[in-house]
């Protein structure tokens, strides 16, 4: 779908085997720490349960997210590991792209578009910006931290903005760089201080709870994450607003 590049790094080689789970080599040195292999392997029965025989790769290309090749009685699928835990729906499309079906390829763009933040960042150092026009997000990031003290360091900066999209992502928390991302749309006047900080909260709670795997998909939020987010003072308020205002902060 996207210019192919030289710069990957396999996670997996996947080999198919007639087994509950398949073999796999896993070079730990490219591995982001939020990796769970078991998602792999929940991935690639799910594609062969829809393909047939299926070899699985999981890279960490910065350009080709998706590649899939017909090779006479197998398939060979390549993919960025930010398909890890994506859902039945998501499998379906990547079944369907390998088919050539329009609205499949669509799909995969989207998702590839709504979770580009999954791309890492191959720089000496990134570079933070924590001061917005109207918020300051070391000042969120330290009462965050009054409430979860438990909570390791981390860092916090504005992320890319994204406009037009029919979805947006309030933040996101990076396990390897140990950063958060705040979407810049929230930095604006008529946001309130108190849902920012909601926001910065969420973010460093996945600190403390990384993705887990059940038997269907990716756990983004287990259980423990939802009885300590709901134990924020703010938390009712947060998602009323969020829920009056999303539309606006679309459309801005």
């Amino acid at each position: 779908m996207m210019g192919s590049t030289g710069l990957q790094s396999s996670l997996f080689e996947w080999v198919r085997v007639r087994t509950v789970a398949p073999r796999g080599v896993l070079d730990a040195t490219t591995v982001p720490a939020e990796l769970d292999v078991e998602l792999g392997h929940l991935l690639h029965r799910a594609l062969e349960e829809r393909m047939g025989t299926v070899d699985l790769i999981l890279t960490d290309n910065r350009r080709r997210m998706v590649s899939i090749r017909k090779r006479r009685s197998r398939h060979e699928v390549r993919l960025h590991h930010m398909f890890l835990g994506c859902d039945t729906t998501m499998v379906d499309a990547l079944v369907g792209l390998s088919r050539s079906d329009a609205e499949s390829r669509d799909n995969v763009r989207d998702f590839i578009r709504d979770n580009r933040e999954a791309i890492r960042v191959r720089e000496e150092g990134v570079v933070l910006e924590s001061l917005g026009k109207f918020h300051n997000l070391d000042a969120y990031l330290e009462a965050a931290r009054l409430e979860m003290p438990d909570a390791p360091e981390v860092r916090i900066t504005w992320g890319r903005d994204g406009k037009g999209r029919r979805s947006i992502r309030f933040g996101s928390y990076d396990f390897e760089q140990r950063l958060i991302r705040i979407h810049p749309a929230l930095d604006a006047d008529w946001v309130p201080d108190f849902f920012v900080l909601f926001v910065v909260c969420h973010e460093l709670l996945h600190s403390l709870f990384p993705p887990s795997a059940n038997a269907s998909r990716r756990s983004l939020h287990p259980a423990e994450f939802r009885e300590r987010e709901q134990q924020f003072p703010t938390y009712a308020e947060a998602i009323e607003w969020e829920t009056a205002n999303l539309r606006r902060l679309l459309s801005r």
